[in-house]
């Protein structure tokens, strides 16, 4: 959790501590009346976010201006969930509105990113806004897409922590794997297909919690950064998410294309270390 406290050795522009303390705030106010572990979930989850966001800003080229944005974009990326689970009572956009764009309409309605550099709130809010689209669309401009892969890579990693944890209990709750069946023995052939050509598949298109495990293991393929492939290969998580796959013949590809893709990282990392 952060500190809210300045942070004397960031570099000039990435200093977000009082933003920080303005989303404890945010959060502080939604936990005290609500105090579901949902919302306390989403509140560590942003938190994680933000970190893997400074690694990327850290270990990748960023512009001062760039880096702010993206770890701005990191820390309210998700803050449309909060009152999209206590107006809905689910984290299902299906089932309610699309949280990045409830993320959007709360920044504006509380003027939070006002006093922002234009470009900086501009990139923040672009890339807030397609965190949890299926594909970036073209002609964005190159800091703009950058600010996205920064996000969408962090928020990528803290999901496969989050999964790593919820899919290796006897049962998932519900709204962190989407409501998807829980059968441990099925999975959807289509899905499974896509993942061995290194598609990524659709949220929509889930059925079965073992389709959710393809699905997150189909983003190794997704990472943008280096050190995003870096960190993924290093945590683990993708290996405790796959573990629970039925051991039929079908899937042995499956899971072989994935860790073929994951080592290949891992061995990347080690030569050049």
């Amino acid at each position: 959790m952060s500190s809210n406290q300045p942070n004397e050795f960031a570099p000039k522009g990435l200093d977000i501590a009082l933003h920080e303390a303005r989303f404890e705030t945010f959060a502080a106010r939604y936990l005290a009346e609500h105090p579901e572990a949902m919302l306390h979930l989403k509140r560590e989850h942003t938190y994680k976010v933000l970190g893997y966001a400074r690694v990327l800003v850290d270990s990748e080229t960023f512009t001062p201006e760039e880096g702010r944005a993206a770890l701005l974009g990191a820390l309210y990326h998700d803050v449309g969930r909060f009152p999209q689970y206590v107006r809905w009572r689910t984290f299902s956009d299906a089932q309610s509105e699309n949280h990045a764009r409830l993320s959007v309409r709360t920044l504006h309605r509380g003027c939070v990113l006002d006093d922002e550099p234009r470009s900086v709130r501009h990139a923040a809010l672009t890339a807030i806004a397609l965190h949890n689209r299926y594909r970036l669309p073209p002609g964005l401009r190159d800091s703009y897409l950058k600010v996205c892969h920064a996000v969408r890579d962090a928020d990528k990693l803290d999901i496969m922590r989050i999964m790593a944890f919820h899919l290796t209990r006897p049962l998932p709750t519900g709204d962190v794997v989407l409501h998807v069946r829980d059968e441990p023995s099925l999975w959807t052939p289509a899905i499974a297909s896509k993942v061995l050509h290194r598609e990524v598949p659709s949220y929509t298109e889930l059925k079965y919690v073992n389709d959710f495990r393809m699905l997150i293991g189909s983003w190794v393929h997704e990472l943008h950064f280096a050190t995003s492939r870096r960190l993924c290969a290093t945590s683990g998580h993708i290996e405790a998410i796959l573990e629970g796959l039925p051991p039929v013949e079908a899937l042995v590809p499956v899971r072989a294309s994935i860790m073929d893709t994951l080592y290949s990282y891992h061995s990347h990392h080690i030569n050049n270390v």
